[in-house]
């Protein structure tokens, strides 16, 4: 797993006078601070809106620890995956005539249905629906 430069120990939140800190959990070392006292354009940093953005980052350092990547490289690695599977699907789905349109589908494949299932796709698919479906994974 590559270094980080982050605080190691699980991440938590904690709500206090000033706002919501996000805390190594053991240490109670301060990460951040989301003051619901502080100014945003003249207006109060909404209490929940801090809470839900400590949430966030909090969820964000546990899961880089436990996995070694940032949230945008999660993200570029599950694009990448969804590409592939998209792909498996192109290479090695059935094709049929579904409802007078051509179509793919799984065949009852396991790893199809495991394909189909994981891009939200319906099985059988119409190859015009599939192909509009991997532009929208592409982006």
């Amino acid at each position: 797993m590559k270094e980080l430069g982050i605080k190691d120990g699980k991440w938590i939140t904690r709500i206090n006078d000033f706002g919501v800190d996000v805390i190594e959990e053991k240490s109670g070392f301060g990460i951040i601070c989301f003051g619901t006292r502080m100014k945003l354009k003249d207006a109060e940093y909404p209490e929940d809106m801090a809470e839900s953005h400590a949430i966030l980052c909090a969820d964000a350092g546990n899961t880089a620890q436990k996995c070694g990547l940032l949230p945008s490289e999660l993200l570029r690695q599950r694009d990448e995956l969804k590409e592939a599977l998209a792909e498996m699907i192109w290479q090695f789905g059935y094709r049929s005539t579904y409802e007078g349109r051509e179509s793919l589908h799984t065949g009852g494949l396991s790893a199809l249905e495991s394909a189909f299932g994981a891009l939200g796709l319906s099985d059988p698919i119409a190859l015009l629906d599939f192909e509009a479906a991997i532009k929208t994974i592409e982006r």
